[in-house]
């Protein structure tokens, strides 16, 4: 078991994800799940399977990944790729691009090409990219025949224009839809150079970098920086606006769509909240945001992190009082805790997290942005202004 845990744990690892995501515990239910599938009496036995047969690997990270997403995942993204498409991106020869990263069941690398197609653009004019590490994700996603419960969001006349209903329930991509989208197998990681060459009006990579090392997150980050067209648009989820370095990036559109531009190399540090804290404020709360790939069971802080996504507020509060009850000093989760009680509403105990936060790390540059945009004379007060210098020379590099 030890050979194969360690299998396991270095599967984990090439693919970038924080160790605490994927305990131990999970990474020995994930082997003994692919035991019984492959039919294999003992461990030992399936220990032998995959070092006869190296595509097992795939197997067992299947295992590790759930394929969770659906079609028109949030309104607010599609909605914004509709009006860029409708302004920012018409009249123009080039092609339009968009990358899915990673796409999961496919699910997100249609509604994006739907979107963009909906503002007129011919789907000959657009090549949407889309990759993943689930060769089981990218079969379906091929396949373009989906559940009715995947298309739960999409708007009854996008559905009835890009999908066709069969007789066994299930509904099929348009095939000249499926056409304008192609899927590859690869790791966020080592990003094929093919893809990496080219640039991108549309960057969609949700909720997989919470999941990431800090060091392979901001290596990711570089990356999608240099992949992202000048009039391009980086979209992250819920969760992961707060880890967007302003130094690079600003925010545009809607609170909800959590999307990303490049910021003028000589701007001078913006006064408004970032989308992310705007969007934790009462007045304007986020709609419900699922993940579109996560491991299995995940440690508190990422599952609360995860529940927070889909707008599942009280689960998640009460998941991180429990992770704090027994250690109150965790910094990320008082912050997240902060996110939640704004969102709900909360104020006075979303600036309690946020200020016990930063008592235990006075430089913790997204909890200065919280508390900047919650201050009790309002975001443009002297307190407010005191916060968001502090928050200025906390992301200043050394």
């Amino acid at each position: 078991m030890n050979a194969l845990l360690e299998l396991a744990r270095a599967l984990c690892d090439e693919a970038g994800l924080e160790p605490s995501v994927v305990p131990d515990v999970h990474l020995r239910a994930a082997l003994k799940r692919r035991q019984l599938i492959c039919g294999a009496p003992t461990l030992e036995d399936y220990a032998a399977r995959c070092v006869a047969r190296p595509e097992e690997r795939g197997e067992i990270l299947d295992e590790l990944l759930v394929r969770e997403s659906w079609f028109f995942r949030d309104q607010a993204p599609y909605e914004l790729l509709t009006a860029l498409a409708s302004t920012r991106w018409c009249n123009q020869d080039r092609p339009l691009r968009a990358l899915s990263a990673p796409c999961a069941n496919g699910e997100e690398a249609y509604s994006i090409a739907i979107a963009l197609a909906e503002a007129g653009h011919s789907l000959s004019r657009l090549q949407v990219s889309a990759l993943d590490l689930s060769q089981r994700g990218l079969k379906a996603a091929a396949a373009g025949r989906y559940e009715a419960r995947a298309l739960g969001q999409l708007p009854a006349p996008l559905r009835q224009r890009w999908l066709i209903p069969t007789a066994t329930g299930h509904y099929l991509v348009h095939a000249a839809l499926r056409e304008c989208v192609q899927y590859q197998h690869a790791n966020l990681l080592a990003l094929p150079a093919a893809l990496t060459a080219q640039r991108y009006q549309v960057l969609c990579c949700r909720n997989a970098m919470i999941y990431l090392r800090p060091a392979v997150r901001r290596r990711l980050l570089e990356q999608w920086m240099s992949c992202l067209a000048d009039d391009g648009v980086l979209i992250v989820g819920h969760a992961e606006a707060a880890l967007m370095p302003s130094r690079w990036l600003r925010p545009v559109g809607p609170p909800g769509a959590f999307a990303f531009e490049h910021a003028p190399v000589d701007a001078a540090p913006r006064r408004n909240a970032p989308p992310q804290a705007r969007s934790a404020h009462p007045a304007s709360r986020p709609p419900p945001q699922g993940p579109t790939r996560r491991p299995v069971a995940p440690a508190p802080l990422a599952e609360a992190a995860a529940l927070a996504d889909r707008g599942r507020y009280a689960p998640a509060a009460a998941l991180l009082e429990q992770l704090l009850a027994s250690d109150y000093d965790q910094v990320e989760a008082l912050y997240l805790l902060g996110l939640v009680r704004a969102a709900e509403g909360d104020v006075a105990a979303a600036r309690r997290c946020f200020t016990r936060a930063l008592y235990l790390a006075p430089a913790h540059q997204a909890s200065l942005e919280h508390l900047a945009l919650l201050a009790p004379d309002g975001e443009d007060s002297a307190a407010a202004r005191r916060l968001r210098r502090r928050s200025a020379h906390a992301a200043a590099p050394e």
